[in-house]
């Protein structure tokens, strides 16, 4: 423990995860012991291992807050929201001063809530997310002057529009109306705001609320 507790100290993240790995394979079961570990590599930035080992902590005793916060913080890291939100339901629940899980929880629905692209939800309430999503990006842009004159597209070209431009074009076709009659416009609708939230966090700071929601659902469907 104290060898891994240096190499996190020393940012040497890959050898403590390493040290780490062998550790968990020999614990006792001591619910206790498996939450350390899971604090250890959440410190290690290994998620998919902390939440090995809360779960296992979890098995062992079932309402071991710490272990709750910990096995929500892990699910919210890997981006699985659904598993986050019923951990950290439970974390809350078990401890009401926990503000860390109680923001963290705050996020996880607000993600669940604002992903049109989430199944088994209807054509009409897809359509209302995506008007939600485009008002927001357009406060984020009035909140985010830095953005506003940024090129929507990788060109250097002059003639590109800014994202202001763009999202002032597309603005009077974002209605339920308008999204049913064209349904190809919630990717387009849902890419600039994606575009818009990324570029307002690197220009403007760390979004907060349903920005970083947008933000975070932004990551999950990359490259689709």
């Amino acid at each position: 423990m104290e060898l891994i507790e240096y190499l996190l100290s020393i940012n040497a993240k890959a050898q403590a995860q390493a040290e780490l790995i062998a550790l968990a394979a020999n614990l006792d079961e001591d619910p206790s012991m498996h939450a350390s570990v899971g604090d250890l590599f959440i410190q290690a930035q290994d998620y998919e291992h902390a939440l090995v080992e809360y779960r296992l902590s979890l098995k062992l005793d079932r309402h071991n807050p710490a272990a709750l916060a910990g096995a929500g913080r892990a699910a919210f890291e890997l981006g699985r929201y659904d598993l986050a939100q019923r951990y950290l339901e439970a974390a809350v629940a078990a401890n009401p001063n926990d503000a860390q899980s109680a923001a963290l929880l705050k996020t996880a629905e607000l993600v669940l809530k604002m992903d049109p692209f989430r199944r088994q939800i209807s054509v009409d309430q897809r359509n209302r997310i995506v008007i939600e999503a485009f008002a927001a990006a357009g406060e984020r842009l009035k909140s985010c002057a830095a953005v506003g004159n940024t090129q929507g597209s990788a060109s250097s070209a002059v003639s590109t529009p800014s994202l202001a431009d763009e999202w002032t074009k597309m603005k009077p076709q974002i209605t339920e109306p308008g999204l049913r009659r064209n349904p190809d416009l919630v990717e387009a609708a849902m890419s600039l705001v994606f575009n818009i939230e990324r570029q307002a966090n690197a220009a403007c700071g760390s979004s907060t609320g349903i920005d970083k929601a947008l933000l975070l659902i932004s990551k999950l469907h990359e490259g689709n």
